[in-house]
């Protein structure tokens, strides 16, 4: 009776481990698709929707809030198609890794508690190098509020969109063909490549970002969810553009609360890419990580 079954249990999963094959390489192509088009849709959504709202890109030469919050919600939209299309295709749960873990909540506002620490540290040595200075801008206490908050929840929509699609749809597929210490490496390097037509990008800047990206995916594995790193995402950002007045990855944001000027070398300050492309956006993520392992248990969902 045992021998009958073998034959039958070995073919079920030869044809499992068959069926699993063709889903990955199914997962990739459509991966592939979304690069190509991805961008002329959301050129096709945004621009018309952000013309009716009359919504300008730039205010006084800064991005303009209201623009940024219509591109983002948009991007989001177009982010969530993308991991769908892929747990579809992986047969994969929305409730599942590494959308569902435990803990959602406490893990984004831990993220985005790290992400302002450490890069207002980074920004605050720079200040202490001598090497920038920064003043309060001039703003009512009811402008600096409305645009505090609207520019953190614009970023947190912004963050989690890029956190589905480099630290979920990407991640999900990279790890079935390398396995998940080769989906972090993978990840980090998506991470640089799609920010390669930021303004002022610079090799450091890139470089930071591919760290900064295998640290998010990393921490994807190690809290069992993406939450951490959606609330990381957004602590970093809000803390150098509209909290500082930095650039955030080559841009200024309307209405930020301090207003920071760069006078020193660029390796220091990060020049026109903001204190991201710093040296010391390198220690800052290094630190992240220590916070990450300190204030958080290690749960990596086995494969």
């Amino acid at each position: 009776m045992m021998r009958d079954d073998k034959p039958g249990a070995f073919l079920h999963r030869l044809s499992a481990t068959d069926a699993a094959g063709r889903q990955k390489w199914f997962a990739l192509g459509f991966l592939v698709l979304a690069w190509f088009v991805f961008d002329p849709v959301e050129r096709t959504i945004n621009h018309p929707l952000a013309a009716a709202l009359d919504l300008p890109s730039l205010v006084n030469g800064e991005m303009s809030l209201g623009h940024y919050a219509v591109l983002m919600v948009v991007r989001l939209l177009l982010d969530c198609i993308v991991v769908g299309g892929v747990l579809g295709l992986l047969d994969l749960r929305w409730r599942g890794f590494p959308l569902a873990g435990r803990g959602a909540l406490r893990l984004a506002l831990l993220g985005i508690g790290i992400g302002i620490v450490v890069m207002t540290g980074a920004i605050l040595a720079i200040l202490a190098m001598g090497s920038a200075w920064a003043a309060v801008s001039v703003q009512s206490g009811g402008a600096a509020f409305a645009h505090g908050a609207g520019w953190l929840a614009a970023d947190f929509v912004g963050a989690t969109g890029e956190e589905l699609y480099g630290r979920v749809a990407v991640l999900l597929v990279a790890e079935r063909f390398v396995g998940w210490r080769g989906a972090i490496v993978v990840s980090g390097l998506m991470f640089s490549v799609l920010h390669l037509g930021n303004p002022g990008a610079s090799w450091i800047w890139l470089l930071r970002l591919g760290v900064q990206g295998a640290l998010l995916a990393y921490a994807v594995y190690r809290t069992g969810s993406v939450w951490w790193s959606c609330g990381y995402h957004t602590g970093w950002n809000w803390a150098s553009a509209p909290l500082f007045g930095a650039a955030g990855s080559g841009y200024f944001d309307q209405g930020h609360l301090l207003t920071f000027q760069p006078t020193g070398s660029v390796w220091i300050t990060g020049g026109s890419v903001g204190p991201e492309g710093s040296v010391f956006a390198f220690v800052a993520v290094f630190y992240a990580f220590g916070l990450l392992c300190a204030m958080t248990p290690g749960r990596r969902a086995r494969r």
